[in-house]
């Protein structure tokens, strides 16, 4: 078989582990002409010296640092591949990925789009499968495929470094949004399911790193999952392609889920003013539980507390 892959990486303080993430891609069979392009997005820890025994097999494009959408839209621009496969360089593809898919869509042409299962990588090396979506044929993940557009609504159901698509999708609805650090994936692939049906493969085709300091990483401010997901609402609607609307409810705790996390990260890290505000959109797509209605209350007290602190300091 034989076709032309671009695979797109983008580069971020990944010295450590790039090397892993680029064989993993390079030792897959299946694909002629296989296009490697990883897009160092402004380093500092050495990862170009870390790129430099792969760049005779490997493109690479450097940027000022300007987040992992930019990169990617660099690397499309760049380009050359009738199929598009994504990757993050602190992450690997297993054996197999790249001829499953392309032996699939060669027999299925009307599909553009083709993903897959996936598995997390713990930092003590063991890996736990992630299968949420396992209604399956034996070769295809039904639950998951499809017009998928209302499911992904409801949870995002791709996992990108798992995904393939023919370049007439980015075509269609573009690259990625580089006004979110967060989110973008998300965003790419609610636009891409509401215009294509994908196919899930019933195989794990990817290992997502955790890292060890990961749960303590420093929360956005903005909740940018939340964010897409009503805009998405606000552009495209609440129905797929064949006019089939996503359940109200559902949808409805869905936001208030997004909204409440949002909030409870942000207050238990002392950011009174973004936790109230979360908590009062959760109650705003009805969330009266309890616990939101508790969390509210005290984030408020905690910003009128601040305020009249500030206020009786002269500050």
């Amino acid at each position: 078989m034989t076709a032309r892959v671009s695979v797109l990486i983008p580069a971020y303080n990944c010295a450590a582990t790039i090397g892993e993430a680029l064989r993993s891609v390079l030792e897959q069979q299946g694909a002629e002409a296989l296009e490697v392009i990883v897009v160092d997005d402004g380093s500092t820890d050495g990862t170009l010296e870390a790129l430099a025994p792969w760049q005779d097999r490997v493109r690479v494009l450097r940027q000022a640092n300007r987040g992992p959408a930019a990169a990617r839209n660099r690397a499309l621009a760049a380009a050359q591949g009738e199929y598009i496969a994504f990757l993050d360089a602190d992450d690997l593809w297993l054996p197999g990925k790249l001829a499953a898919q392309l032996e699939y869509l060669a027999r299925h042409r009307e599909l553009k789009v083709v993903y897959g299962r996936w598995e997390r990588w713990l930092p003590d090396g063991s890996v736990v499968p992630v299968d949420d979506y396992a209604s399956s044929d034996g070769e295809i993940d039904t639950a998951a495929s499809g017009w998928i557009y209302t499911g992904m609504l409801l949870d995002s159901m791709i996992h990108s470094i798992t995904a393939m698509v023919h370049r007439e999708v980015i075509d269609a609805v573009g690259g990625f949004d580089e006004s979110l650090r967060t989110g973008e994936d998300y965003d790419f692939w609610l636009r891409v399911t509401r215009r294509f049906r994908v196919a899930k493969l019933a195989r794990t085709l990817a290992r997502y790193r955790i890292h060890p300091h990961s749960a303590t990483a420093a929360e956005q401010r903005e909740n940018n999952e939340y964010r897409v997901l009503v805009r998405a609402l606000q552009q495209y609607g609440d129905s797929d392609a064949e006019g089939r609307r996503v359940d109200r409810r559902q949808l409805e705790r869905r936001l208030a889920r997004l909204c409440f996390g949002h909030g409870y990260r942000h207050y238990w890290r002392g950011d009174a003013r973004v936790a109230y505000e979360s908590f009062r959109l959760a109650l705003r797509h009805f969330d009266f539980r309890p616990r939101t209605l508790a969390y509210c209350i005290g984030a408020g007290a905690r910003c009128a507390g601040r305020k009249l602190s500030s206020i009786l300091s002269g500050g």
